[in-house]
C-alpha cells in the first residue's frame, strides 16, 4: 500500500476527512468554545515538514485560527499518537507523539528553516547562540510529549530542551517571546528558561504570529502547584503528629515552607526589577503610572465587582454572593480607591507576568523559576502586552497561595484531620508576611519605584488586584467547578471585610 503523500493528507481533511477533523478538534482540551462545539471549520493553510509530512496544519474554526500538527501513525510507537482520521487503512494522528516530527521540528530551528505553505509560510528562528544539541545528534535524541497541559502542547528533547505548541496562535508579537528573549539579551534575571528559538506563521499579508516557543528545559525541576500541594499535606501530617498545639505546630514544621514562599517573592521581586532596569526598548520602558491608569484600573474593577450582580441567580453562589452585593459595593469601592496610592507614591507600570500563580513557577533544588509568559488566554493580546502595575502580579500569587489552602484543606477535612484547618490557615498567614518580604527585598534593585514606600501601602495595593482576581476566579469557578465557588467567595469576603 503506498504511503499518502503531505498533499493526500491536506485532500482528505479537506473533503472526506473533515467530519473527523470536525470531532477531533471538538474534543481536544485546548479547544475553547467546547461548551457549543466546533460549527466551522477550515485549512486554512499548511506546510509539510518533507513530502511525506509531518504536515503543520492552520485550522479556521468558527473564525479563530487553531495550530494543529498531524502524521501518518507509527504502528510500532508506544504512542502513536491521538487519531484525528483514518485514510486508505492508515491512520492521521496528532503528530506531537511521533518523535520523528520533534526531531526534524528541531531541526528546522536549528538551521532557519523557511517551509512554503499554500499560501503563506512558517518561519523557524533560532535564538541566537544556539543552545541545542549539534545536528548530528539529534538523531539519537529522546523525544516525548509532555500530557495534562490545557492550552498548548509540549515535547521534551532528552534533558535539554522544551518546544511548545501553541494552539490558538494570535496575529502579532508573542508576550512569552518578547518577555524571554528581552530578560536573556539585556538582563542578568537567570529565574527564566533561555529562549532558544521559536516558529511563527506569516500570513499573505505579512502579518506574523507564533505557533511554537523552544526553550532550554529546567530539569529535575517540579511544578510550583503540585510541590505546594504536597509540601502543605506533609505539614498537616507532622502537625497532626505532634503533641503541641495546632498553631505552635504549624510555625515550627513550616519553617523550611515559609522559607520557600520567601525565595519565591524574591524571586518575583527580581523579575519585575529586571523587567523595570532598561528604558531603551520602548515595549519595556518603565512608564509613571499616571491618573488616567488609575482611574482605567479602578473602573475595570469596579465593573467586574458589579458584574457579579449577573451571576448571583446561580444555585451554586446562592445567599453568600448576594449577601456581598447586598452591602459590599460600597466597600469595593473604597478597596478600588486605594489604586490612588500609585500616583501619589510616584511608582512606575511595567511589564508584567500577566497570569502569576503555583502553576506558574517550577521548584528547583533551591529556587524557583518563572515560566509561561503569555498572559491570561481570555485576555486580548494588547492587554496582555499592556505595562501594568507589578503588584498586579504579586497579588496573583497570593491568591494561589489560598488555593493551594483549601485544595488541601478539602481532602485533609474529608480524611478527618480536625488540626488541618488551624494550620493551613496559620500556614498562610506566615507564607504571605514572607512572600512579600522576598519580594519587597527582590524589587529593591529597580532603578525606578515600582511598588509604594511603605508595607502598610504595600499591602493596600495588593489588595485591590486580589479582588480582582477573586471576581474572576468567581466567574471561572461558576463556568467551570461549581463545588469550589465557596472559594473565591470566601476570598471576596475577607477582602472587603479587611476594607
Amino acid at each position: 500500500m503506498t504511503r499518502p503523500t503531505a498533499a493526500d493528507i491536506i485532500a482528505f481533511l479537506s473533503g472526506p476527512g473533515l467530519e473527523s477533523l470536525r470531532r477531533f478538534v471538538g474534543g481536544q482540551r485546548w479547544f475553547a468554545g467546547k461548551a457549543r462545539g466546533v460549527r466551522t471549520i477550515s485549512v486554512e493553510d499548511w506546510a509539510a515538514l518533507d513530502a511525506e509530512g509531518p504536515v503543520l496544519l492552520l485550522l479556521d474554526v468558527d473564525g479563530e485560527r487553531y495550530y494543529v500538527p498531524v502524521a501518518i501513525a507509527q504502528d510500532a510507537a508506544p504512542d502513536p499518537g491521538e487519531p484525528v482520521a483514518r485514510l486508505d487503512g492508515v491512520r492521521i494522528v496528532d503528530a506531537h507523539a511521533d518523535p520523528r516530527f520533534g526531531r526534524e521540528l528541531l531541526r528546522a530551528i536549528a538551521a532557519g528553516r523557511v517551509l512554503a505553505g499554500r499560501s503563506g509560510r512558517i518561519v523557524c528562528r533560532p535564538a541566537p547562540p544556539w543552545v541545542g544539541p549539534a545536528a548530528g545528534e539529534l538523531g539519537s535524541l529522546p523525544v516525548r510529549r509532555l500530557s495534562g497541559e490545557q492550552s498548548n502542547t509540549s515535547i521534551v528533547f532528552g534533558h535539554e530542551l522544551i518546544l511548545k505548541s501553541l494552539r490558538r496562535p494570535e496575529p502579532g508579537l508573542n508576550p512569552d517571546v518578547e518577555i524571554t528573549h528581552f530578560l536573556a539579551s539585556h538582563t542578568s534575571f537567570a529565574h527564566v528558561p533561555r529562549l532558544a528559538g521559536w516558529i511563527e506563521y506569516v500570513d499573505p499579508s505579512g502579518a506574523t504570529a507564533v505557533i511554537g516557543v523552544l526553550q532550554s528545559l529546567v530539569d529535575k525541576a517540579t511544578d510550583g502547584w503540585r510541590h505546594t500541594i504536597a509540601a502543605l499535606h506533609a505539614l498537616c501530617e507532622s502537625v497532626q503528629q505532634s503533641a503541641r498545639a495546632p498553631e505552635d505546630g504549624a510555625r515550627q514544621h513550616a519553617a523550611a515552607l515559609i522559607d520557600e514562599a520567601r525565595e519565591l517573592g524574591r524571586v518575583t521581586g527580581g523579575l519585575h526589577a529586571a523587567l523595570a532596569s532598561d528604558a531603551s526598548l520602548p515595549a519595556f520602558r518603565p512608564e509613571p503610572v499616571t491618573r488616567d491608569d488609575v482611574e482605567r484600573w479602578t473602573a475595570s474593577i469596579e465593573h467586574d465587582f458589579e458584574r457579579l450582580g449577573e451571576l448571583a441567580a446561580a444555585p451554586a453562589a446562592g445567599d453568600a454572593l448576594r449577601m456581598i452585593l447586598k452591602d459590599g459595593r460600597a466597600r469595593a469601592c473604597r478597596v478600588a480607591a486605594q489604586l490612588a496610592l500609585l500616583t501619589e507614591r510616584a511608582t512606575h507600570k511595567i511589564r508584567c507576568h500577566g497570569d502569576y500563580h503555583l502553576g506558574q513557577v517550577l521548584k528547583t533544588a533551591d529556587s524557583f523559576v518563572v515560566i509561561d509568559f503569555e498572559g491570561e488566554p481570555a485576555r486580548p493580546l494588547d492587554e496582555r502586552r499592556a505595562k501594568h502595575s507589578g503588584l498586579r502580579d504579586a497579588a496573583g500569587m497570593l491568591r494561589s497561595f489560598n488555593y493551594a489552602v483549601h485544595a488541601v484543606l478539602r481532602e485533609r477535612e474529608a480524611a478527618g484531620d480536625a488540626r488541618a484547618r488551624v494550620t493551613l490557615d496559620g500556614w498562610e498567614r506566615l507564607a504571605r508576611d514572607a512572600f512579600l518580604d522576598g519580594y519587597v527585598a527582590g524589587v529593591r534593585p529597580s532603578p525606578v519605584r515600582v511598588v509604594p514606600p511603605t508595607r502598610d501601602e504595600l499591602v493596600q495595593v495588593c489588595s485591590v488586584f486580589e479582588l480582582e482576581k477573586a471576581c474572576y476566579e468567581l466567574r471561572y469557578e461558576l463556568n467551570h467547578r461549581p463545588e469550589w465557588v465557596a472559594l473565591p467567595l470566601a476570598g471576596i469576603s475577607k477582602i472587603l471585610d479587611r476594607a
